[in-house]
């Protein structure tokens, strides 16, 4: 939200505000004041703040973008690329045709890899559908 009566700029993160509010000192030098403010347990807010001054906006502003273009490439969409590399349909939800063919293989000995490779799943995620599905009880037990 920026304007330039007022060179303010805020957004809402869950219980978190942050604050970027362009300032001057009294001798006419502009600095950018950055606040989080977050509820505490009492429910009072609780303030935090760093100031960078004009000479070292240049500088701060290189930096933090090279942090975020590092963060992306780091980041949990990049992780789900890579999984999704080796394991198709990692992170995406199970349908019921997944369920049938999990159930169909499992009941038929498959183990734990070629299910893996069946489904293009990671083994933990296929571990974790036989547990929700009940499939030991149902063909083992």
């Amino acid at each position: 939200m920026m304007n330039t009566t007022n060179p303010s700029n805020y957004f809402y993160a869950g219980d978190r505000t942050y604050f970027f509010n362009i300032r001057k000192t009294k001798k006419g030098a502009s600095y950018l004041n950055i606040n989080i403010s977050q509820k505490d347990e009492k429910g009072k807010f609780k303030n935090k703040g760093i100031t960078v001054f004009e000479n070292e906006i240049n500088e701060f502003s290189m930096a933090l973008m090279r942090s975020v273009i590092n963060f992306k490439k780091t980041g949990k969409e990049t992780h789900i690329a890579e999984v999704q590399k080796s394991f198709p349909n990692a992170f995406k939800p199970w349908t019921k045709t997944e369920e049938e063919t999990l159930e169909v293989h499992f009941a038929d000995e498959k183990n734990l890899t070629e299910l893996s490779e069946i489904l293009g799943r990671k083994e933990a995620a296929i571990q974790a559908r036989i547990v929700k599905l009940r499939l030991e009880e149902k063909y083992i037990l």
